[in-house]
């Protein structure tokens, strides 16, 4: 009966030993970082929801011309007015963890011809800035921000902790932080 106990006590340490890493592993390098925020329509009823859904990885992976990290913001339009855009007042700036600020590019061709003129005419008119969010739609803006402006971050694999969004047509800028963080 003791043997029995100690060979099923050694087979169990040997099993938990071989899958423990595997109980451990909880897909670190795959998380994803999520940021959200609703703003309250302006006029009338209904909200304007923002959202970034990525990863560290595929963040810093994702480059155009190895010049830019692009970053996808949806905007969701839950309101009966169009949100009115404008390519050349909007700003976005990320804000990292030590305080470290970095501008985000929403018009590449204003300030990258070259780059742009090199995208395929059906990526350029899918990543270009619009004009408008419809009521009730969504749209994918796209934000470009230089690599060289996110070296410390970029080896730490790290993500912005906020990006403050100002859109013109709106009367405060749009704080979109990390779901964890804006919970907190």
């Amino acid at each position: 009966m003791a043997r029995r106990l100690l060979l099923s006590i050694g087979l169990s340490l040997a099993l938990f030993r071989m899958f423990a890493p595997v109980l451990a592993a909880d897909g670190g390098k795959a998380k994803n970082v999520v940021y959200e925020t609703r703003v309250p329509a302006q006029t009338g009823t209904g909200t304007l929801q923002f959202t970034i859904d990525t990863s560290p990885i595929i963040f810093y992976l994702t480059t155009v011309n190895t010049k830019y990290h692009v970053l996808l913001v949806r905007v969701k339009n839950n309101t009966a007015a169009p949100l009115v855009l404008s390519k050349d007042q909007d700003t976005l700036e990320f804000t990292f963890a030590n305080g470290q600020k970095a501008q985000g590019l929403l018009n590449i061709p204003a300030v990258d011809r070259a780059t742009w003129d090199g995208l395929e005419t059906e990526i350029r008119t899918a990543v270009t800035y619009p004009d408008l969010v419809p009521p009730r739609e969504e749209e994918g803006i796209y934000v470009y921000v230089r690599i060289a402006d996110v070296k410390a971050p970029r080896l730490r694999h790290e993500m912005p902790m906020a990006l403050t969004y100002s859109i013109r047509s709106l009367a405060r800028p749009v704080e979109i932080r990390q779901r964890a963080a804006a919970a907190a």
